[in-house]
């Protein structure tokens, strides 16, 4: 199980790399301070970093069966879907009495089919992981 593990995360990372191009190229990063894009440059940050942090944990798991990092791995990848979460909600549009106009913002290039087998994928990652520390610990 902890090799479908790593090639689930390599998939979701490898899905997520293009979302932040696509967010990049579109003008994202300069963006957040003209209050256009509804995503939040540190919670973008933070949902990359604890995603890389936990994949190579997850590797260090999968190759050596260090314990330690299978539960830290699921620790992170549990933070990491909670982040994401907040930035597909945050994603979603909305037509509320506090909604603006949004269509200039970057993150509305995001390819949703893109967006959907990076969010699927990365549920099966948080299955697998999880299930695979649980009953391997």
């Amino acid at each position: 199980m902890g090799y479908a593990g790593l090639g689930f995360w390599i998939l979701t990372a490898v899905i997520g790399a293009y979302l932040l191009t696509v967010w990049l190229r579109e003008g994202g990063w300069r963006q957040r301070a003209a209050a256009v894009t509804r995503l939040p440059v540190s919670v973008i940050l933070a949902h990359i970093l604890l995603a890389v942090a936990g994949l190579c944990c997850w590797a260090l798991f999968t190759f050596s069966r260090v314990a330690s990092a299978g539960r830290a791995a699921s620790a992170l990848v549990l933070i990491v879907a909670s982040l994401g979460a907040v930035l597909l909600f945050r994603w979603l549009p909305s037509s509320g009495r506090h909604s603006r106009d949004e269509d200039a913002a970057a993150e509305r290039n995001f390819p949703v089919a893109a967006v959907v087998t990076h969010g699927v994928s990365a549920v099966f990652t948080v299955i697998v992981v999880v299930t695979t520390v649980i009953y391997a610990t």
